[in-house]
């Protein structure tokens, strides 16, 4: 009888949430928590050590399903931003940015003819 091939152990959502100290009912809890869908990775992500945790590469994979996932380069067909993008959502889990990092739109010139 051939061997059974081993499931991926994936973390438990309580693991994930400890591991990036999440605040209980914050934005990022509820984010984590609505991409467990582990199915749509490939089972060695479970254990490859990239510093993107399963959820985020399920998010991405959801707003990008037609990209290489193949596992052929060193990133597994994750962009390198991703590990950024964790840090900072873990700095800011509203997932708001901070008063000033967005850009005033009054500061931009109005549209339209110039004078000249």
């Amino acid at each position: 009888m051939p061997a059974r091939a081993r499931r991926p152990r994936w973390p438990s959502l309580e693991e994930q949430l400890a591991e990036s100290k999440v605040v209980h009912g914050s934005a990022l809890e509820r984010l984590i928590a609505e991409h467990q869908d582990f199915a749509m990775l490939r089972p060695a992500e479970a254990e490859d050590n990239q510093p993107v945790p399963a959820w985020l590469r399920v998010y991405w994979r959801k707003l990008h399903p037609d990209a290489d996932y193949s596992g052929e380069s060193i990133s597994g067909g994750y962009p390198l931003l991703l590990r950024d993008l964790h840090q900072w959502m873990v700095e800011h889990q509203d997932l708001e940015p901070p008063p000033g990092d967005v850009p005033d739109d009054t500061a931009r010139p109005p549209r339209g003819r110039s004078k000249g």
